[in-house]
C-alpha cells in the first residue's frame, strides 16, 4: 500500500500553531522537537492509516494519534489522503461538533 498525501485542514495548522507558540515562549527548542515528533507521527500514519484508533464520540471513521503525549492528532481518511483536522491537548476538552463538517 502507497502512503496516503498528508493534508493539513486550517483548524489543525492553527491549532498546531497556537500550541507551538505557547511553548516557545518558555522554551523555542521544545516548540522544534515537538514539531518534529508531530510530524513523524502523522508520516508514519500516513503509511498506515487504519492502524490509529477511533474516535468512538464521533460516530464517523476519524481516528486519532496518541503517540506524541501529552497530544492527540485527529485525522481521517478520504481517499489517498489523511487529513490532519485537529491538534490538542490529550487533556483539553474535546468538544466533537466541532470536528463534524472537515
Amino acid at each position: 500500500m502507497r502512503a496516503l498525501k498528508v493534508r493539513w485542514s486550517e483548524p489543525a495548522e492553527r491549532d498546531l500553531d497556537a500550541l507551538l507558540a505557547y511553548i516557545a515562549l518558555d522554551n523555542p527548542k521544545a516548540a522544534g522537537t515537538l514539531l518534529a515528533k508531530i510530524l513523524e507521527a502523522i508520516e508514519s500514519a500516513a503509511g498506515f492509516p487504519e492502524l490509529a484508533r477511533l474516535i468512538p464520540d464521533l460516530g464517523r471513521p476519524y481516528r486519532e494519534l496518541l503517540s506524541v503525549r501529552p497530544f492527540r492528532v485527529i485525522y481521517r481518511i478520504a481517499g489517498k489522503d489523511l487529513w490532519v483536522i485537529g491538534v490538542m491537548r490529550a487533556e483539553q476538552l474535546f468538544t466533537p461538533e466541532a470536528y463534524l463538517g472537515l
